[in-house]
């Protein structure tokens, strides 16, 4: 958000040693899920301090970030009734998390991130994965109406205090990818240089297992 946020000089950010934006990639069943949960184990225990969610052709940026959607409701006169409010999606979710506690940090976990169209699920998000050197996203964008007033609600301030959102430095979002299919959605390069890729490959545990002797038949 706009404000800064204030953290006390003795209970500083907690980090981990991986980047903020990161990509396992490699050909099916190589461990790239079970690499991403190990680590996600040692730095995001907590179940409240992450969220995991797995991309698919339909998937949207109202699936993603959020959006107005039908919600069912009782009125006073105990009636069952439809009303429209703002329902976030994970990354929503996950930022107001981290907005909320700066002291711990947050993980969103993006299984198959090139089975949907990212340009189209990221949308103006894309511009905030830009990182400056402190974690923080490096150019602000302009938060919507429905954004102002969810973010709002969720701190407690008044909605005109907030102009532009940023990513925090307290965020990660790490993914996986599956480099080997065809029917996958192609990534433009502008969205690939603001990830850091990390290779899993078919022979990455050879040299763990080369102490092993095999003997095949007799002799």
């Amino acid at each position: 958000v706009q404000y800064a946020q204030t953290v006390d000089k003795d209970d500083p950010v907690i980090s981990c040693p991986f980047a903020y934006n990161r990509i396992f990639f490699g050909a099916p069943g190589t461990g790239k899920s079970y690499l991403l949960e190990e680590q996600r184990k040692k730095y995001f225990a907590s179940p409240e301090r992450y969220e995991r969610v797995t991309f698919h052709p339909d998937y949207s940026y109202a699936n993603f970030v959020g959006t107005y959607k039908p919600v069912p409701l009782k009125n006073e006169a105990g009636e069952s009734i439809i009303t429209y409010a703002y329902v976030p999606g994970p990354f929503m979710r996950i930022y107001v998390e981290a907005l909320k506690h700066p002291d711990k940090i947050y993980l969103l976990a993006l299984e198959e991130i090139n089975r949907a169209n990212v340009a189209a699920v990221f949308g103006d998000v894309f511009q905030l994965l830009d990182r400056d050197d402190d974690g923080n996203s490096m150019y602000p964008i302009h938060a919507s109406e429905d954004m102002k007033c969810y973010i709002a609600k969720e701190l407690g301030e008044e909605p005109n205090k907030i102009s532009s959102i940023r990513i925090p430095a307290n965020m990660y979002i790490w993914a996986t990818m599956n480099s080997a299919d065809q029917g996958v959605f192609p990534m433009d390069t502008a969205f690939k240089r603001r990830w850091e890729f990390e290779y899993i490959g078919i022979n990455t545990s050879e040299q763990q297992m080369s102490h092993y002797n095999v003997q095949f038949g007799q002799g």
